[in-house]
């Protein structure tokens, strides 16, 4: 039967064999983060290898780091990069292989290639960048993005901003500080989006502000550009700048983005695909008030020239004016001149004339005074008959000379009889004639039709 062993036995010897082999050794692992857990004195990792799918894994090891020791390795390499070691990152890392008969086999860290984690994100921005040149509106022609938001046209006055930054940071106050103490004395309305500008979230946080904006413009807001400043720090910091995510937000976003993320070598991703690209908040806020005197100095040049074309045009029409007047005033005065010879003229004929007229019409109307007197003298000749004639009419006609001529009148009480129907038998009636009156009774009243 073979030799039996205890468990501890064989970890010992396990022990003492790698301790033989790997004593005093330390090697650069590349391998991915899958797990981190942050302990009050140490650091644990799960290190794995994936296949060439990105998915399968064909190697696992735990790792671990003294808090102690990964402060300074981890603090370099955050510096450098702007990211702390974590979950889904690829590193390079320098570590030494140990073994403990509860634990296990483990490696301990040392230390972590930050340059390493540049190149890699140096690989993921240029993804990053071909990726974008792919999506719809968006081109990268000589390494120049042309994107929708970069053909937007800055309206000739930015009055209206909405700024994404963070409320602690110092470029928030100095962008603030520009654009109102500028010296033409604009006036700007200014609102703040905050966000964080640093982290795994930054990027996540600013595009969800971008989001917010967009909602509040078609809520009846208005803005005439949208600027993300931040103040200075490490290139590391720029990396969420270089987000996908964002940077698509940023190309295709309806409304001018002005940028001034305070770096002076390196352009980010987000920079590059942006309407207009400064250096800094301070900049971004000149940038904004130098183009609101852009156009105050095209209106002013243009006050200028209508008022120097008005003032040549009113100079050279007034000159025609006068010229004109010259010669209306020479041609009215011979004007005149020969007018007045006319109505001189005019009004000795006239005088003449009316004199002339003023007998004939005199020797015309005597004439026809003449006349009238005869005419009006045989008028009332005839109506001096006519007259004659009717008053000897009437005077035949009077009640007196009818009576004469055979006629009578009946009264009943003082009223003329003219019918029967006046009178009945028995009244009392009397007989006028010409040279008195009967009085007498009815007897008897014949009633005759009238014809």
């Amino acid at each position: 039967m073979a030799e039996q062993l205890r468990l501890s036995q064989l970890c010992s010897i396990i022990n003492n064999a790698l301790v033989a082999a790997f004593r005093e050794k330390s090697y650069w692992v590349l391998a991915e983060i899958k797990e981190r857990n942050d302990k009050a004195n140490k650091i644990f990792f799960e290190l794995v290898e994936k296949a060439s799918n990105g998915t399968e894994i064909i190697a696992r090891i735990n790792g671990s780091v003294w808090r102690k020791e990964a402060l300074a390795a981890f603090r370099n390499f955050e510096d450098i990069t702007g990211k702390r070691p974590d979950r889904g990152m690829q590193v390079l890392i320098k570590v030494e292989i140990s073994y403990h008969q509860i634990y296990g086999l483990t490696l301990q860290l040392s230390d972590i290639d930050s340059q390493h984690m540049l190149g890699q994100l140096e690989l993921q921005r240029r993804n990053t960048i071909q990726l974008l040149a792919t999506k719809p509106g968006i081109k990268l022609i000589d390494g120049v993005f042309q994107t929708p938001n970069k053909i937007l046209k800055l309206n000739p006055v930015i009055q209206h901003i909405a700024f994404i930054t963070s409320a602690s940071a110092a470029g928030y106050q100095d962008f603030l500080h520009t654009l109102q103490k500028n010296m033409f004395g604009y006036t700007f309305n200014c609102t703040p989006y905050f966000s964080i500008l640093q982290g795994e979230k930054a990027a996540e946080q600013m595009k969800d502000q971008l989001l917010k904006i967009f909602e509040d413009t078609k809520s009846g807001k208005h803005f005439d550009a949208v600027v993300i400043i931040r103040g200075g720090g490490a290139q590391s910091d720029l990396l969420p700048f270089d987000e996908f995510n964002l940077a698509h937000t940023v190309a295709r976003f309806p409304i001018p983005v002005i940028t001034g993320v305070g770096h002076l070598r390196n352009e980010s991703i987000v920079d590059m695909v942006a309407n207009v690209f400064t250096i800094g908040p301070t900049h971004a806020a000149n940038f904004i008030i130098a183009q609101n005197r852009s156009f105050e100095e095209q209106v002013m040049g243009l006050r200028e020239l209508i008022t120097l074309r008005a003032n040549n045009l009113l100079t050279k029409q007034q000159r025609k004016i006068d010229h004109i007047g010259a010669i209306l005033t020479n041609g009215t005065i011979q004007l005149l001149h020969t007018y007045k010879n006319q109505l001189n003229r005019f009004f000795e004929k006239i005088a003449s004339n009316t004199k002339n007229n003023f007998t004939s019409e005199t020797q015309k109307l005597n004439e026809k005074q003449k006349n009238l007197s005869l005419f009006t003298d045989r008028i009332f000749d005839r109506n001096r008959h006519q007259l004659a004639i009717f008053t000897e009419r009437v005077k035949n006609l009077h009640p007196n000379n009818v009576l004469k001529r055979g006629y009578a009148m009946l009264i009943k009480k003082e009223q003329l009889i003219v019918s029967t129907t006046q009178i009945k038998i028995g009244d009392a009636i009397t007989i006028k004639l010409k040279d008195g009156a009967i009085e007498t009774t009815v007897a008897a009243v014949q009633h005759e039709e009238n014809k």
